[in-house]
């Protein structure tokens, strides 16, 4: 009797052993088919008219916890192009690598755009937010047609907006309304952002430190959000 409770417990370690194994390496099969569902549903939204197939296979990526898939496109001559998609292993199992944008960007034209963008939305927060130090902004393009870089610029993907402050004595309440103050300026704007981050910046006993405020365009935000 003792001799198969032994047996039981060798074989049940034994299992669990195999099984973390595969989840390390292969990852969770519930989170990968919630990543490919995201995924499929991010090229229909993102590429309506394409002809693609995705390839059967993810491959777990353990770094920075994703999904990595292959995807076959189609071309309308019949030739087919592998393109890599990451998607996080989390909900909501977001996709944050799409190469068959990164291949179509025109880096050098971007790159412009980019530093009339970062100016121009500086200049405007800085009339309300003064202490608003840092403007990074993410604006791509896939040609060189577009010569300036203005509020109703509509690009292949709406940016992302990333400001610092020096942070000082500024409180968590004075931090939400400021996060309230820019977002409003945005908007009425119209600037087609996904997303806006503000870092507040303080250096304590040497060690640097950061306080965020993010938000979408139309996300209400709350003191909640300062973290």
């Amino acid at each position: 009797m003792k001799k198969k409770i032994i047996y039981s417990i060798i074989i049940a370690s034994l299992i669990a052993v195999v099984l973390g194994i595969y989840m390390k390496v292969g990852g969770n099969p519930y989170e990968k088919n919630k990543a490919k569902e995201s995924l499929e549903e991010y090229l229909e939204q993102t590429y309506p008219d394409m002809d693609y197939k995705i390839m059967g296979f993810a491959k777990y990526v353990n770094i920075d916890e994703s999904y990595r898939f292959k995807v076959l496109k189609k071309g309308s001559l019949g030739v087919e192009t592998t393109y890599i998609f990451d998607v996080h292993r989390y909900k909501p199992y977001e996709v944050f690598n799409d190469t068959i944008h990164k291949s179509s960007v025109d880096k050098a034209t971007s790159k412009k755009l980019n530093a009339q963008a970062e100016q121009y939305i500086k200049s405007l927060l800085q009339k309300k937010v003064p202490e608003i130090n840092g403007v990074s902004t993410d604006v791509e393009v896939y040609n060189n047609d577009v010569t300036a870089w203005t509020p109703k610029l509509k690009t292949p993907k709406p940016i992302l907006i990333m400001l610092e402050i020096e942070k000082g004595n500024l409180t968590n309440e004075q931090i939400f309304q400021q996060g309230k103050t820019i977002q409003q300026q945005l908007n009425e704007e119209s600037i087609d952002y996904y997303l806006a981050e503000v870092g507040y910046h303080a250096s304590v006993n040497g060690e640097e430190m950061y306080d965020y405020v993010s938000f979408t365009p139309h996300q209400k935000i709350t003191i909640k959000d300062v973290k």
